[in-house]
């Protein structure tokens, strides 16, 4: 048996390794959430380190498969509009969703790990080697055809209100009536990440309500706790996920874990 890559990350690099084994083992299962290949091809390849909890795992797959319903919802409406995902780690969405994505993408990583995207997953469209607190990639988005998607899932959650602030205004300034889709977190759900999934990362944004945002300039079109889904993607789990996802819905582990859509109004 081949020996498994064992990745030499930084904190926040290693962020993704979680959210890359929960996909990894999702994929081997007879009825995935995901239906996403090239995740246990990653797994295959490269020590993703402990596999998060169950309650860890079914969230970040919920999260994704919302993530992956707005963005189909999206392209169906634009579909020669582009996406801008933030921070994706080792999530192959742009490949995942393929004829069902947009007709440009853009992901937006950290160095350590783009280079890993480019030696491991399919390419998209374009990556953007860099922080997503820098302007690189909406000058890249802004010379593409709109309208405009930004994607972050467990991305801005990690950053400073301040940074949070900044990239919404930017982004209103320079892609004005984007849509922004995003997960939040409550002082709660944060706190319980902190202890365990994030420990020694911390999350120094929160928002107990999505409509707390609106006065930043963005208008909310949706939300729903990650623990229960739109009806369209509800439909689409498979029968034990349902149960699972009902029965952690009302769990501290999911509580105040949120996804949220908003239109970025013109600054």
């Amino acid at each position: 048996m081949t020996q498994r890559r064992r990745l030499r990350l930084g904190a926040i690099e290693s962020t993704s390794l979680p959210a890359a084994s929960a996909r990894a083992r999702d994929a081997r299962r007879r009825r995935p959430v995901a239906r996403d290949p090239a995740a246990a091809g990653l797994a295959d390849d490269l020590d993703l380190g402990v596999a998060p909890g169950r309650a860890d795992e079914l969230c970040t797959l919920l999260r994704g498969a919302v993530l992956d319903h707005w963005v189909r919802e999206f392209a169906t409406a634009n579909p020669a509009g582009t996406v801008v995902e933030l921070g994706p780690g080792l999530d192959a969405r742009a490949g995942r969703l393929g004829a069902d994505g947009p007709e440009h993408w853009v992901d937006v990583e950290l160095p350590e790990v783009a280079d890993l995207r480019r030696e491991l997953l399919p390419a998209t469209t374009h990556l953007v080697a860099g922080s997503v607190l820098d302007e690189d990639w909406m000058e890249l988005a802004r010379e593409l055809p709109g309208p405009y998607l930004v994607v972050s899932d467990q991305v801005l959650p990690l950053l400073p209100e301040q940074g949070v602030q900044r990239i919404v205004f930017t982004v209103a300034r320079m892609l004005p009536g984007a849509i922004l889709a995003t997960d939040v977190l409550s002082r709660a759900a944060a706190g319980r990440l902190a202890a365990g999934p994030l420990s020694g990362l911390g999350t120094d944004w929160t928002c107990e309500d999505p409509r707390e945002l609106e006065p930043w300039g963005l208008r909310l079109l949706d939300a729903c706790e990650a623990g229960a889904p739109p009806a369209p993607v509800a439909a689409q789990l498979p029968r034990a996920t349902r149960a699972l996802a009902a029965v952690l819905g009302v769990a501290p582990a999911l509580r105040g874990h949120r996804m949220a859509r908003f239109e970025v109004l013109p600054g």
